[in-house]
């Protein structure tokens, strides 16, 4: 494998070498696609002839035309540094300096380009500097070699080359020296129910239980991280038997059933465990190489790759990861390896072996890309490829027979291919019995410090905490996810229950006269089935869970007024919310349940004061279409189909002479139930029941009196004349024009939607959905006419709309659904208050997710958010 190496060196291939630094979270020169990366660039060759061959491209095609091998992003570098080094030392570092510089355009510190280097005091360098440089030439596999380091103008560093060097004599590899000592320091975290509890509510920040040094926020005094720091000895066994005492020790200290020891890799997202290792033996390569290759490796194959491939990347995770220390080395590589007992002492003996015998480890395979990538990705079958050659180099040790049982242990699981269970209480595994006590929370709320500083808040104050119309105290805690979001606020399960709001949500926060306002919360009034609605609401469910907002689905019966909570459904399925801060109301009304939601809707609206997005008193005018056609008639008159209110037999009679073709539909109907088209013939009258599909054929008007009389003295009808409407391939074409509030509380038109029908009146059933562009495009193929029917299709649906918010007062969105006759004139037919959310039937999948997105933030805007 060294011959393999040495022969095809990753340092001579230096795209691959940018690729392996990424690969190992170094920071260097970028890599990018010219397809897809902003301009300019460096395009690179094959060779670096001197940098001879380096260039700034300005444009795609350049880069295609002048035959470059690979690209990167352009980085402003201020100085340049060449590090020696050998081994794991930094032997000589130099700067370099312009001499004679001709090439100024991007800079080619080289001594082709006029630059020369001096050297400098490696005291007056960095030490992140030199670690990096360090690291680097480690990572692509080279003993000895030129690390390259660019200065950036922020004061950052990145790795600019790598280049092997033959200046130097290898270091012998160094034989360990028995009996030599080993140590850990294992580090873990606490979980109650689920959530992280510091570390630091239990334990002391020194000792051999302790805590690690990483606070959950600068200057907190709460420590995330617990640790372990069992007593040095020669024998793993010893270490063990020292570890299984302070587990002991620190479940004593924390002697509750709902306090979980959690280890592994990542506990919680954003939190790093080390199983770190402590060798009384001096730091060298072999000694680090060999770890990777016979520790690392072998304990990725039962890490749980999930979280293990997170934590590699991570300044402590990855391949050679180390610190010297006075007694020798500490390596950092591994993950938290306490879960299980049998595994803890058996990497102890495998860690134990590997210190005595790396100096006979000459194997390379953990520079190979395909296997660094493997370990970093934790793709199992490809390292489980190494696992014979490392057993079987692992057994030939003088020192396996020492450790065979405890090792075989080891061997099983990595060959039986098991995960080891990262989720489990560890104590358990350790059997260390818990008490049924329960540790109880306060009512807290987590807030990074950059939101306390914005709302004037100090850590341990107590506040008052607002969800929809919920108000408990709590107190106020740094975030220990600040890092990840620092917008987002984290609540206790005490406050949680409290406040009856779910796990997973992690809300905004609006302040104002010392209350924080949790939210937006939305609740949505709806008939249960769901049915049409479902998947609409479910996409309203995720835009708000990006918007970080809790929007929940629910019926009049899902209401507990006593305790002001709700059963709803929410992204995450069922649960009990918080009566809302903004209701949407989708409810389809139901005759028999008429005064159930008017009830509802008057208890939210007036008693709790819960503003609605679109307002019962704009469904009261909707729901009456004599009303709606008599407020629009004045300004509107000329868009209106004659509409007459059928009082008297006369009434029919008379618009039926007058225009051939009626429809007479209830005064307070929806979804075309109810209406009928009736049609005068030569020789007869049919009536149609347009819902239903159902005719009767009369003989005369007498006969259609008859049988309308009972029907009218029952319900208020309209009649409304027949319109001749435009067509497309044969069917009458409606328009819906969607108007919604946008975020600064003005009306836009979000869309259209063409609505066809072989029927003279839409239905669920019978209706077709277009592009408008499609079926303007086929009735005006004149541009010019087209954008002008356009324009008037929109300035008509804005007026009727201010017109109705004049009269209803303020509210969120309408569907303006309109025709065009024969003659080109747009006709208005109704307007809908809860309008079907129609663009994902026509694939305008945009529109739909603007649609949702300005219904959201106007639902913001009424509960005092803005721009969310």
């Amino acid at each position: 494998m060294n011959l393999l190496r040495e022969q095809f060196s990753i340092s001579s291939d230096k795209e691959l070498m940018l690729q392996t630094l990424a690969l190992n979270n170094i920071r260097s020169l970028e890599l990018v696609n010219p397809q897809t990366c902003t301009y300019p660039i460096v395009g690179r060759k094959y060779g670096h002839y001197q940098g001879k061959d380096i260039s700034i491209i300005h444009t795609q095609s350049e880069a295609i035309e002048k035959g470059y091998d690979f690209f990167t992003k352009l980085c402003i570098v201020e100085k340049e540094y060449l590090f020696h080094i050998q081994g794991l030392k930094a032997e000589k570092v130099f700067i370099t300096e312009e001499d004679k510089v001709i090439y100024t355009e991007l800079p080619i510190r080289t001594q082709a380009y006029g630059w020369t280097s001096r050297q400098v005091e490696l005291h007056n360098i960095p030490e992140e500097w030199i670690k990096t440089a360090i690291r680097a030439l480690y990572v692509v596999g080279l003993p000895q070699g030129v690390v390259k380091i660019g200065v950036l103008p922020n004061e950052s560093h990145i790795v600019l080359d790598i280049n092997e060097s033959n200046r130097f004599k290898q270091a012998p590899v160094t034989k360990a020296v028995s009996p030599f000592t080993i140590g850990a320091d294992i580090e873990f975290m606490l979980s109650c129910d689920n959530e992280l509890l510091p570390a630091s509510t239990f334990f002391p920040i020194q000792g051999s239980v302790g805590c690690d040094e990483r606070q959950i926020e600068q200057d907190s005094g709460q420590y995330a991280l617990a640790e372990l720091r069992p007593v040095e000895a020669e024998t793993p066994h010893e270490v063990f038997q020292n570890m299984k005492t302070l587990v002991q020790k620190a479940s004593a200290l924390v002697p509750y059933e709902n306090v979980a020891f959690r280890a592994g890799s990542m506990p919680f997202v954003g939190y790093q465990c080390g199983g770190h290792l402590h060798f009384g033996i001096p730091c060298s390569a072999s000694l680090l190489k060999a770890l990777d290759q016979y520790l690392a490796i072998p304990i990725a194959m039962i890490e749980n790759s999930r979280t293990a491939k997170r934590r590699r990347r991570t300044n402590h995770g990855g391949l050679g990861r180390y610190r010297v220390k006075p007694y020798g080395m500490e390596y950092l590589s591994l993950s938290s390896w306490v879960i299980e007992p049998t595994l803890s002492l058996s990497i102890l003996c495998l860690a134990k072996l590997v210190g005595n015998h790396h100096h006979e480890f000459q194997d390379d395979f953990v520079f190979y890309p395909v296997i660094q990538r493997a370990y970093y990705n934790g793709n199992y079958p490809v390292l489980k490829q190494l696992w014979p050659h490392i057993k079987k180099n692992i057994q030939t040790t003088s020192t396996y027979a020492q450790y065979k049982s405890e090792l075989t242990l080891l061997f099983e699981a990595i060959e039986r291919g098991c995960p080891i269970e990262e989720e489990c209480d560890f104590r358990v595994n350790w059997g260390v019995e818990k008490t049924t006590e329960r540790y109880e929370q306060d009512a807290s709320i987590q807030i990074p410090k950059k939101l306390r500083m914005k709302h004037n808040l100090n850590e341990g104050d107590t506040t008052h905490v607002r969800a929809g119309i919920k108000l408990v105290p709590a107190t106020i805690k740094p975030y220990p996810f600040a890092f990840q979001n620092s917008d987002k606020v984290h609540l206790s399960k005490v406050l949680r229950d409290q406040l009856s709001l779910p796990e997973g949500w992690s809300p905004t926060v609006f302040s104002s006269n010392d209350v924080l306002t949790l939210g937006p919360i939305v609740g949505i009034l709806a008939n249960r089935p769901f049915d049409r609605q479902t998947t609409y609401f479910q996409h309203l469910f995720n835009l708000a869970q990006e918007k970080q907002m809790l929007v929940y689905a629910f019926e009049p019966d899902d209401i507990d007024w006593d305790q002001m909570t709700i059963k709803g459904t929410s992204i995450d399925g069922e649960g009990i919310f918080p009566f809302p801060a903004v209701i949407y109301d989708r409810y389809l009304l139901i005759r028999d349940k008429s005064q159930v939601i008017k009830d509802v809707r008057f208890k939210f609206q007036y008693t709790y004061k819960i503003p609605f997005i679109n307002s019962p008193s704009l469904f009261k005018l909707t729901g009456d279409k004599w009303k709606t056609h008599q407020l629009l008639s004045n300004d509107y008159g000329n868009h209106l189909p004659e509409t007459k209110s059928l009082k008297q037999p006369e009434d029919l009679v008379n618009m039926l002479n007058k225009h051939g073709e009626v429809f007479v539909k209830p005064v307070g109907g929806a979804l075309s139930m109810g209406i009928n088209r009736i049609l005068r013939k030569p020789t007869n009258i049919i009536m149609t029941d347009v819902q239903q599909n159902t005719s009767h054929d009369f003989a005369n008007i007498d006969e259609l009196l008859i049988y309308m009389a009972p029907h009218i003295k029952q319900t208020d009808y309209v009649i409304q004349e027949g319109i001749r409407r435009k067509q497309y391939n044969g069917y009458n074409v409606e328009i819906r024009v969607y108007m919604q509030k946008g975020i600064k509380n003005r009306w836009l038109r979000t869309g259209m939607v063409a609505r066809l029908s072989n029927e003279d009146v839409l239905t669920e059933e019978s209706e077709i959905n277009l592009r408008v562009s499609k079926v303007l495009l086929h009735l005006y193929p004149d541009s010019t006419e087209r954008k002008l029917i356009s324009k008037q299709i929109g300035k008509l649906a804005g007026g009727i709309v201010e017109t109705v918010q004049d009269e209803v007062g303020t509210f969120g969105e309408i569907a303006v659904d309109l025709c065009i006759d024969q003659y080109d004139s747009i006709k208005l037919l109704e307007i809908n208050a809860k309008p079907d959310n129609l663009f994902s039937q026509i694939r305008a999948y945009k529109l739909r997710t603007l649609a949702g997105h300005r219904l959201l933030n106007y639902a913001s805007i009424l509960a005092g958010y803005e721009g969310l």
